[in-house]
C-alpha cells in the first residue's frame, strides 16, 4: 500500500514538473528526497526489535498513569487535610467558649447565673457534639486517604517514576504530622474542659446538674449505662 502511494506521488511530481517553471521544480526536490529518506529510515527501522519498542511504550504509559494517580492522591490528601484543620479550629473555638461559660458560671454561682447563660452553654455543647463527630470522621477518612497515597507512591516507585514517588511521600509525611498536631491541640483543650468541669462539681455541687450533658447529646454507649 505504501509503495503504491509512493509511486503515485512520483508520477504526480513528474506531471507537476512539466507544468511548472524551473524555479518551482527546484522547490519540489527536497520533498522528494525527504520522502526517500523516510523510506530509507523505515527500512532500517525494521531491523529494530519490535518487542523492545512496545515495552518502552508500555513503560511510558504506565509512568504517565502513575503520575495521574499521584496527582489525584495528592489532591485527596490536601482536601482532607484542609477539612481537618478547619474542623479542628472550629472545635477548639467552641471548646474555648465552653470553658469560658463554665468559668463564668463558677464565678457567679447557681443563683447569680442568668438563665440565658445556661442556654448558651447548651447551644455550645450541641455544636461541640457535631464538630467532634465530624472531626473523628475526617480523621478516619484521612487514614484511608493515606493508604491510597501510599499505594500511589509504591506503584510510582516500581514504575520508575521516582520523582513522583518522593514527592507524594513528603506530602504523606506532612499530612500525618499536621493531623497529629491538630489532634494533640484538640485533645489538650478537651482535657482542660473536663478538668474544669470536675473542679466545678467538687467546689460547687449545686452546679452539677446544670453542667451535666443533656440526654439527647449522650452517645449510645452512655445511654445504655
Amino acid at each position: 500500500m505504501f509503495r503504491n502511494r509512493f509511486l503515485n506521488f512520483i508520477r504526480a511530481a513528474r506531471l507537476l514538473r512539466k507544468k511548472t517553471t524551473v524555479t518551482k521544480s527546484k522547490t519540489l526536490r527536497p520533498i522528494t528526497f525527504g520522502i526517500l529518506t523516510t523510506v530509507s529510515c523505515e527500512d532500517s527501522a525494521k531491523t529494530v526489535d519490535e518487542w523492545d519498542i512496545n515495552r518502552l511504550d508500555h513503560e511510558f504509559l504506565i509512568r504517565q498513569a502513575t503520575t495521574v494517580n499521584v496527582n489525584a492522591a495528592t489532591q485527596l490528601l490536601t482536601v482532607t487535610l484542609v477539612a481537618i484543620q478547619d474542623t479542628s479550629e472550629r472545635l477548639r473555638e467552641m471548646l474555648s467558649k465552653e470553658i469560658c461559660l463554665i468559668r463564668q458560671a463558677l464565678e457567679w454561682g447557681d443563683t447569680g447565673t442568668p438563665p440565658d447563660h445556661w442556654d448558651q452553654l447548651v447551644a455550645v455543647r450541641g455544636t461541640l457534639t457535631d464538630l467532634k463527630h465530624n472531626f473523628n470522621a475526617l480523621l478516619s477518612y484521612m487514614d484511608y486517604a493515606e493508604k491510597v497515597a501510599t499505594a500511589a507512591a509504591e506503584i510510582s516507585y516500581l514504575s520508575g517514576n521516582i520523582a513522583a514517588s518522593d514527592a507524594i511521600c513528603e506530602r504523606i509525611d506532612h499530612a500525618c504530622r499536621t493531623c497529629n498536631t491538630q489532634k494533640q491541640l484538640t485533645h489538650d483543650l478537651q482535657q482542660e474542659s473536663l478538668e474544669l468541669q470536675q473542679q466545678v462539681i467538687i467546689t460547687s455541687p449545686d452546679l452539677e446538674h446544670k453542667l451535666k450533658q443533656p440526654e439527647d447529646e449522650k452517645t449510645p454507649k452512655q445511654r445504655k449505662k
